[in-house]
């Protein structure tokens, strides 16, 4: 009986954990190609929206400009009352400089909605404020896939993205992300 009992238990584990490895098929990643590589890229007409290509942005008078303003936070909108609730502690906790209890509130919210771009964007923010600028990036990037086809929250995620590149010093990037910001 034990070991009917720990076969179906296994049994039980693996098939929960192949569960949980599966990702989801239906978001593509949006990827930018920052290499040198691409500053002869020529653009197809035939490829979809869904491509991205990064065209290195060249000023030829030696220097960057840089905005400063830093990215408003996004309104809250989702439709859970648990997650509006995480989000705008979370807020407060970051203004008043409680950097861990935010980032436990926004893992919350997270777990509770993983498909909500407004999560992702304060969690970038966050990390941006924390100085932790290769975590921002990658979450406000995550959530930029999340917020395909709105257009103003796509904005909003182009602006960080370049705060957070400005911020961590890789100004070409920025200029590239502030043009994406401002196609949109």
């Amino acid at each position: 009986m034990k070991k009917v009992i720990s076969t179906g238990c296994g049994l039980l584990l693996t098939s929960l954990l192949a569960g949980c490895m599966g990702g989801n098929a239906n978001i593509n990643p949006i990827v930018e190609d920052r290499s040198e590589s691409g500053s002869g890229v020529a653009v197809d007409p035939n490829v979809g929206s869904d491509t991205a290509v990064a065209t290195p942005v060249d000023t030829g008078q030696g220097f960057t400009v840089v905005n400063r303003q830093v990215a408003a936070p996004a309104p809250v909108s989702s439709s859970n009352p648990a997650v509006i609730a995480l989000l705008q502690g979370a807020l407060e906790q970051q203004k008043q400089g409680e950097y861990s209890a935010a980032q436990s509130s926004l893992e919350r919210a997270q777990r509770i909605a993983p498909r909500d771009p407004h999560v992702y964007m304060r969690l970038a923010d966050l990390r941006r404020q924390q100085g932790q600028y290769l975590q921002a990036e990658q979450f406000a990037l995550k959530g930029l896939t999340l917020a395909r086809g709105q257009s103003a929250m796509e904005r909003k995620f182009w602006i960080l993205i370049a705060d957070i590149r400005s911020e961590g010093g890789d100004h070409s990037g920025a200029a590239v992300a502030r043009d994406k910001a401002n196609m949109l």
